[in-house]
């Protein structure tokens, strides 16, 4: 079973409403209403949230087929849920290497205006 449909039974045996996991999660609905079409993946921070909020186990919410390590067995929640890590890497990844321009042309600027001042 996909996320989308485990967030959807899950709430409707908690009797709630989307706008009710939207309020408890500080989300708009229309983002839960995606997390249950399966239009977008919550990331694992938001899966967590949503399993408090539903009074589950993290796990519980995950697709079917999730591959653990064994760091999984000590503890740790280290998981192949691939497709939402990835992304955020990516998206981590791209944010930093943007940041890393910006400094570069930050400092290209203060030595150009730095030269101006040496003897």
């Amino acid at each position: 079973m996909d996320i989308g449909t485990k967030l959807k039974s899950l709430r409707i045996e908690k009797k709630l409403e989307p706008n009710d996991m939207a309020s408890k999660l500080a989300i708009s609905e229309t983002t839960y209403r995606r997390y249950e079409r399966n239009e977008t993946t919550p990331d694992v921070n938001m899966l967590e949230k949503i399993a408090l909020a539903l009074d589950k186990n993290f796990l519980d919410l995950l697709p079917d087929g999730i591959i653990f390590n064994n760091k999984m067995q000590k503890g740790g929640i280290a998981l192949a849920y691939q497709s939402t890590i990835s992304q955020q890497s990516e998206k981590l990844i791209t944010e930093k290497d943007l940041r890393i321009l910006e400094k570069d042309e930050i400092i290209a600027d203060l030595r150009a205006r730095l030269k101006k001042y040496e003897l």
